[in-house]
């Protein structure tokens, strides 16, 4: 699968608090849940990214500022143990609150934030837990009609904060087309693209399951293989540009180097 982004810079644009780390981390979870979950228009993604800034106090946070205990012994959000309000408080960009939305998020993202609940609070699960509850909820009906205050109030219930939702969407509106998601691979060449997707996947495979030793040897196997062959392929990538005339500028060579350089470390 090919790893999406947003443009960080239209990000810290809606949100001028956020450091370029900061930016770069969550633009890249806002753009996997956006290709997922169709947020793929300039209208869609600008009102996301302002609902989802507002929920998430400018993307300061990913988890609920109360305790949660508000939240224990509410049945109707299947808090049913003693501490589930605590442990299944809201989190992600629009929260998702109680154990069995937690469960529900578990199942449809092949996730284990059910086991561990603070994933959520952590991109790219934060946004894609996000982005499942936006087209479970149909919020790109609101977009499409331009329907700004029902799509406030499908999240909200009512319309708590509008004028700041409002201010939030005019400064998304002005940066709209880079807030669309874009293949941040899709300078890759094939072969580059087939291993760096197969490094993702294994190193997915073990992140999920507790870690490298606690999958079969053979995904081990696969990353390493792949990862050798990256990084092979970028000592090439540098040959070849200190030989050639202004050789990082040609055939997409920068970004593959510095694709390939964040997938296997300096």
């Amino acid at each position: 699968m090919a790893e999406w982004t947003i443009h960080a810079e239209a990000l810290q644009h809606v949100c001028p608090n956020l450091d370029a780390q900061d930016a770069g981390r969550i633009a890249d979870g806002l753009g996997e849940a956006f290709a997922r979950f169709e947020i793929n228009t300039s209208r869609r993604a600008a009102m996301a990214v302002a609902q989802w800034a507002h929920e998430s106090d400018h993307f300061k946070t990913a988890t609920e500022y109360a305790s949660g205990d508000a939240y224990e012994g509410r049945t109707d959000l299947g808090n049913t143990r003693t501490g589930d309000g605590r442990r299944f408080k809201g989190r992600g960009r629009i929260q998702i609150t109680g154990r069995a939305n937690y469960e529900a998020i578990a199942e449809a993202l092949d996730i284990d934030c059910a086991n561990d609940p603070d994933m959520l609070a952590k991109s790219p699960y934060s946004e894609l837990a996000s982005g499942q509850w936006w087209a479970l909820h149909s919020c790109n009906r609101f977009c499409d009609r331009d329907d700004f205050t029902g799509l406030t109030r499908c999240i909200n219930g009512g319309t708590n904060g509008l004028d700041e939702r409002q201010r939030l969407y005019g400064r998304a509106k002005q940066v709209a087309a880079k807030l669309v998601p874009f293949d941040k691979w899709g300078v890759l060449a094939p072969d580059e693209l087939e291993r760096m997707n197969t490094l993702a996947k294994e190193r997915r495979v073990a992140s999920r399951n507790g870690g490298w030793e606690a999958v079969d040897a053979s995904h081990l196997k696969r990353a390493k293989e792949a990862k050798d062959w990256l990084v092979e392929r970028r000592k090439e990538l540098w040959r070849e540009a200190q030989d050639e005339p202004n050789g990082w500028s040609k055939r997409d060579r920068r970004g593959r180097y510095n694709l390939i350089q964040q997938a296997t470390g300096k």
